[in-house]
């Protein structure tokens, strides 16, 4: 029943939030965007701004609890991330609740990411995500750090949750997770760093590559973000981490486009990525 009322919230969503998203979309310097396949059924959605280096890839993890929202609704921000950054951006459109359970998500991830490496080296690659989808850029990059292969070029997150279970109190916040944990046949151990990525011990931490995080100063993912910014100090891995006064995940919603903070926020995304590419 859980299942049928979800799917029955996710039609009416998201329709509407896809019209919004792409009709309100600020004028700007003309983004082409495609869809690419991926692996077997998995696409994405490519972003590529006017004098973007093709050579340069962000893999990017939309939010929206892993439920909600879809690489549709975020087309907008990835023009703008591309525009910022000078990279290509392909917004992976990885399975969600209630149709699948952790870790399908993470397996999609890793299929982008192998998919990536097919094309260009994983010192142009980076990955990123904002929200829940900040959740799955750092799980996967604890899943390449199990694996031990070569790390991207650096992980994003924007307001990444990533301690399961820390924050969400209210009855939205239980719903979301939830749908992310599998409901009454839960598939997700809060201790796994694949779905709890602040539960990576030093050994996954020091395998880590470049990280920067962003988050509002108010909302429950800055003490996520302050917490993996000291583990990952500790382990001598390179981190940035800045708090706005601004809500959860700012850059990405309708209104916060022109904000000091967002822009603040991409051009510190842009500059960061430019030491680190390789």
């Amino acid at each position: 029943m859980a299942s049928v009322v979800a799917r029955c919230v996710l039609r009416a969503v998201l329709r509407p939030l896809r019209l919004v998203s792409m009709s309100l979309a600020p004028a700007g310097p003309r983004v082409a965007y495609a869809t690419v396949g991926i692996s077997g059924e998995l696409k994405g959605v490519e972003a590529v701004a006017p004098g973007a280096d093709r050579t340069r890839v962000i893999l990017y993890f939309h939010g929206g609890e892993h439920w909600l929202l879809s690489v549709d609704t975020y087309r907008e921000f990835l023009g703008r991330l591309s525009a910022r950054a000078k990279a290509r951006v392909v917004a992976v459109a990885y399975r969600r609740p209630p149709q699948v359970r952790f870790l399908a998500g993470l397996q999609d991830a890793l299929a982008a990411w192998r998919w990536a490496l097919e094309q260009f080296p994983a010192s142009a690659v980076a990955v990123a995500g904002d929200a829940l989808g900040g959740n799955l850029a750092f799980a996967l990059m604890a899943r390449i750090a199990q694996l031990e292969e070569p790390q991207p070029a650096a992980c994003i997150g924007i307001s990444p949750w990533l301690n399961l279970g820390f924050h969400w109190t209210d009855a939205c916040g239980q719903f979301c997770m939830e749908m992310h944990s599998g409901g009454g046949r839960r598939a997700v151990n809060a201790d796994d760093p694949l779905a709890c990525p602040a539960r990576m011990g030093p050994e996954l931490l020091r395998r880590c590559p470049p990280v920067l995080m962003h988050a509002g100063r108010g909302e429950p993912t800055s003490r996520d973000v302050r917490a993996m910014q000291a583990a990952l100090a500790r382990e001598g891995v390179p981190v940035e981490a800045r708090l706005y006064t601004a809500p959860h995940a700012f850059r990405v919603g309708p209104g916060f486009w022109r904000s000091k903070a967002t822009q603040d926020s991409l051009a510190r995304v842009g500059a960061f990525l430019e030491r680190h590419w390789r």
